[in-house]
């Protein structure tokens, strides 16, 4: 076995041993490599690795050593050392990336600083978030990273110094010249972006005789192939742009060298057309050398071209041909190279890792040119950024783009792109006159299409994100083996890009078909010439509320998974068939689209229509829509959805009672309809005596109609409303909701139930119990993709860990929360997850951070989180006032986090947590003994005694109470405070906290303590 000649860790561990790539499969196998990788002849401590490896849990005997024995039969026994305290990586440090990384950073100028750059790629590490020291590693690079981004911007990049690259040499065109740098004069850019592409075409070459590059109009492949023309030595280049297929084989015959000759017998060759023979005289030219032919804009003479590779091939054995073209030859033997557009950021990175990405690379040093100065940061960054997107990463559109910043600031040219057409207009004088303009660009292979396949491409343009073949089939209203026929011409020809569709584990929901935003802008203004864009959007938008209601059914049984995928796909159309209803007024569509997305919202943890349901309402009432089921329901889900746009409670409690009215009215009674009953009782401040009958009667009815979803989906609900106040009760339910929820094949449900049995395991004291609980549906929530409910679940195991005394574990399970929170912003469960952050930081005495959290956590709740949130983060507020010794503002701040506690419904939780932040305060006062009270009152308030390791503030406080009373004045007064009715909770604590008149037992002010 051969030495190790390269470790790659930066961007996903990979090894290359005597030049050949091994692969390194299993996540522990690469993370034991990645660890041994970064500190290249160091040991490393056995007792380090395994907790490293295994999160601080002991492995099962000999897991360690097995693992290193499968590293040794990876890479080489040689590179894996043993020592007696543990094991060593025996490479050479510079042959780590890494290393080179480090040397590059060091360095400090502009160009190194681009190197090292695109050496770390966009997030180095990113895959061990999971264990602990490389996440720390991947962190101190995201910082690094940042400030040779700053760096990398201070001087446009000047001309690589080339170096040559030994190609491989497993085919004769090859093995006969090294590959040399391109001169200057032939190659007046770099290629950015296009290292890894190079390198494939070199290896792909090596093995095969003809490689296509394929791709769309401006995507770079003529500039590859030339590059790779140059670099190669013995190589011809046959420009065939602007030849008809008639002439291919005189242009490729001169490309070869038989220019000269042919001009010499230009007479002859006239007087004797019918003889002479380009093909016949190109083969002999080519012979038995040994040479690259490259064929270079196929696509508009795509027979002929083919046809003179064949005859290449067959006569030539040491040629080997690189074409280029917008569609394959459809040569036996021909392999295809697609050339996709450079990578673009994604919306939503960080600015600090803009210029990592290739797209932004290119248009950066292509606007350098114009404009000396432009940078990545502030407001151009962000511009730069949503034109590389909005332009795809096309190379040849981002230059087009550049070219404007010549009296145009990127800002001016992001917000131009929606007529990019005219915007885009000034290529290269020397460009062919179809790469000066970004419609010539599109227009050359618009005219290459026949009228089926420009029909198709143009009725593609109304979908937004992509689309299935039944939905080609259902939009276009053509026959389904022609849309077959047409669609897969479309691909080949580059102008449509299939992929395959995002499915469950195990599951195949077949290829999804997209356009390039250009050619879809492109799309969209062919459809409207010929008069077909209204028709098109209209049958658009019916299929998909079509789509809508077959769903619905199917997101409460076996089909969820496959269903929310199919939605999750489809969203960006769905938003956009919404869109048009709205517009033109079609308020059964708009109904339609609203009734059979109202489950997925919730299942999902996705509201797309939340802004949009009052409008689809108003439109349906001006309207006068018919108050059928798809009217009630859609009004009940508007109604639901309030408390998430901020309305106030009572506001939305009228808005849901007007709903339920209707509904009664018209005779509709389904689970949603139960669900909204119970919301309004809820919500409306009834009390737990007529919310327990509304559940009563809707559970019956329910099962008087045999509706087991909707009865298991009620008993989950009773279980975490009533959870503090019975649970026994509450565990029986979630038992039986989750029983069925299982036979069902509901996905949501399960997490839901699961949820609550982890609250349930947690407030008896089982922290363990709780945390298998956790663990048992975690994989569901990333199933059915519901990132909100994976977040609350591991921001739950954290609190368990804690609880254990487990900080690292607890640590951890935050940052895969935080991970998850890059998916969603402002939502319930980022909320949550941040205030525990802070609630952690506060506990450690990290008060400036404690607040740093408790800001953000503000900003990002808003005004759309109703009461039992806003309670939580008052009492947190609280609390950090209480450590700095601010009793009067902690005071106020308990007294709105009481008020909140009851604006809805009595959150019993956030009561406690009220009373249990008041007991700290009164003891920081000196008041031991009415703190004691104070905690018998949280019993009574909770609804039984909770075990200390559950509530750590409380028990802390307790304990010094206990300190300074003694052990029977503590009980004695702790008692007192017990002995309050459970009925007399609210007044006396509306009386402690100053919201209003109350009965104050005789103990219960300080002035009686004395």
């Amino acid at each position: 076995m051969g030495r190790v000649s390269g470790v790659s860790v930066l961007r996903g561990v990979a090894v290359r041993r005597d030049g050949e790539s091994v692969e390194i499969t299993g996540f522990r196998l690469r993370a034991l490599l990645a660890l041994l990788a970064v500190a290249p002849g160091v040991v490393r401590r056995a007792e380090y690795l395994a907790d490293q490896l295994w999160n601080g849990e002991p492995p099962s005997a000999n897991a360690l050593q097995a693992l290193i024995s499968r590293l040794r039969r990876v890479i080489g026994t040689e590179s894996v050392i043993s020592r007696p305290t543990g094991y060593l990586l025996d490479v050479d440090p510079a042959l780590v990336d890494l290393t080179r990384f480090e040397q590059l950073a060091e360095l400090g100028t502009p160009q190194a600083a681009r190197e090292a750059l695109a050496l770390a790629g966009p997030e180095p590490l990113a895959e061990f978030a999971d264990v602990p020291d490389l996440a720390g590693l991947a962190r101190v690079l995201e910082t690094e990273c940042g400030r040779l981004s700053r760096q990398a911007e201070q001087a446009p990049p000047p001309f690589p110094t080339p170096t040559s690259t030994q190609p491989p040499t497993a085919h004769p065109t090859f093995a006969a010249a090294p590959v040399a740098a391109p001169p200057p004069s032939l190659s007046p850019h770099r290629l950015i972006g296009r290292d890894a592409v190079l390198s494939e075409i070199q290896d792909r070459l090596g093995r095969t005789r003809l490689l296509t590059l394929t791709g769309a109009g401006g995507s770079g492949k003529t500039s590859l192939a030339k590059a790779v023309a140059t670099a190669h030595g013995a190589a011809h280049v046959a420009e065939l742009a602007p030849v008809t297929a008639q002439a291919v084989e005189a242009e490729v015959y001169a490309a070869v060298g038989g220019r000269e000759t042919m001009l010499a017998a230009t007479a002859e060759r006239t007087r004797l057309t019918a003889t002479w023979d380009d093909a016949a005289r190109l083969l002999d030219a080519l012979g038995d050398r040994t040479a690259l032919l490259v064929l270079d804009n196929c696509e508009h003479v795509i027979d002929a071209a083919a046809g003179l590779a064949a005859k290449v091939l067959a006569a030539c054995p040491r040629v080997t041909i690189l074409a280029t073209s917008r569609e394959p030859l459809g040569v036996p033997g021909e392999q295809r190279l697609p050339v996709a557009p450079l990578a673009v950021p994604p919306l939503g990175s960080a600015q600090e890792r803009l210029v990592s990405y290739s797209a932004m690379q290119l248009l950066l040093e292509r606007g350098r040119a114009v404009r000396p100065g432009l940078g990545a940061s502030g407001e151009d960054g962000a511009a730069l950024a949503e034109i590389c997107r909005r332009l795809d990463g096309i190379p040849l559109a981002l230059e087009l783009a550049a070219a404007r910043f010549t009296a145009l600031t990127p800002r001016q040219v992001a917000d131009r792109l929606d007529d990019r057409f005219r915007l885009l207009t000034t290529g290269a004088r020397t460009a062919l006159p179809r790469q000066q303009t970004l419609r010539a660009v599109v227009d050359w292979s618009w005219d290459l299409l026949s009228a089926g396949e420009r029909e198709l491409l143009a009725v593609c343009g109304v979908f937004a994100g992509g689309a299935a073949l039944e939905d080609l089939e259902g939009v276009c209203g053509l026959d389904a083996l022609d849309v077959l026929d047409q669609i897969d011409r479309l691909v080949a020809k580059s102008l449509v890009l299939a992929e395959p569709a995002p499915a469950p584990e195990g599951g195949d929901l077949g290829m999804r078909y997209r356009l390039l935003e250009t050619i879809r802008e492109y799309a969209l203004e062919r459809l409207a010439e010929r008069g077909g864009e209204a028709r098109a959007r209209a049958r658009h938008a019916h299929y998909f509320a079509d789509l809508a209601e077959r769903a619905d059914p199917q997101l409460r049984g076996p089909g969820q998974v496959e269903w929310i995928y199919r939605l999750d796909a489809a969203e960006d159309n769905l938003r956009a068939a919404l869109n048009w209803a709205l517009a033109a007024e079609d308020a059964d569509c708009a109904l339609r689209l609203c009734n059979g997305l109202g489950w997925y919202s919730l299942t999902r943890g996705k509201q797309f229509d939340l802004n949009r349901t009052p409008k689809v309402i108003e439109l349906a009432d001006r309207l006068g829509a018919p108050r059928d089921s798809a009217y009630l329901r859609v009004l009940t889900f508007d109604a639901l959805h309030a408390f998430d746009r901020g309305v106030p409670p009572a506001v939305a409690v009228v808005e849901l009672d007007r709903a339920l009215a209707l509904a009664r009215e018209g005779g509709w009674r389904d689970a949603l309809y139960s669900l909204a009953e119970i919301g309004g009782t809820m919500f409306s401040g009834s009390g737990p005596e007529a919310l327990e009958a509304v559940f009563e009667r809707e559970l019956a009815r329910l099962a008087e109609a045999g509706d087991e979803w909707g009865l298991a989906a009620l008993r989950m609900l009773r279980a975490k409303v009533f959870i503090d106040d019975e649970p026994e009760s509450a565990e029986a339910l979630t038992a039986l909701a989750l029983a069925a929820f299982q036979r069902l094949g509901d996905q949501w449900g399960i997490v839901n139930c699961g949820q609550t049995m982890a609250m349930l395991e947690s407030q008896r004291g089982a922290h363990r119990e709780a945390l298998a609980a956790i663990e048992a549906v975690l994989p569901a929530t990333r199933l059915i993709g519901s990132s909100s409910d994976e977040m609350m679940l591991l921001v739950m195991a954290a609190n368990e860990y804690d609880s254990l005394g487990e900080p690292g574990q607890a640590a951890r399970m935050l940052g895969r929360a935080q991970e998850v929170s890059r998916l969603r912003l402002e939502d319930h469960a980022n909320v949550y997850m941040m205030t525990y952050e802070c609630v952690r930081a506060r506990r450690a005495g990290r008060l400036g951070q404690a607040q740093r959290w408790l800001d953000e956590v503000t900003r990002t709740a808003g005004k759309s989180f109703i009461g039992p949130v806003r309670a939580l983060l008052a009492t947190q507020q609280a609390w950090i006032m209480l450590e700095r010794g601010d009793f009067a503002d902690a005071e106020a701040q308990l007294r709105i986090a009481f008020e909140y506690s009851l604006a809805s419904h009595l959150d019993r939780p956030d009561l406690g947590a009220a009373i249990e932040a008041r007991a700290a305060l009164e003891l920081a006062r000196g008041e031991a003994a009415l703190a004691a009270r104070l905690h018998g009152l949280y019993t009574v308030a909770r609804g039984r005694v909770l075990p200390a390791s559950a509530t750590p503030d409380l028990a802390e406080t307790a304990r010094e109470a206990r300190a300074e009373l003694g052990d029977e004045a503590y009980g004695a007064a702790f008692e007192q405070g017990r002995a309050v009715a459970a009925d007399a909770v609210l007044e006396a604590c509306r009386a402690l906290f100053g919201a209003g008149p109350g009965i104050v037992p005789g103990w219960w002010s300080r002035s009686t303590l004395a």
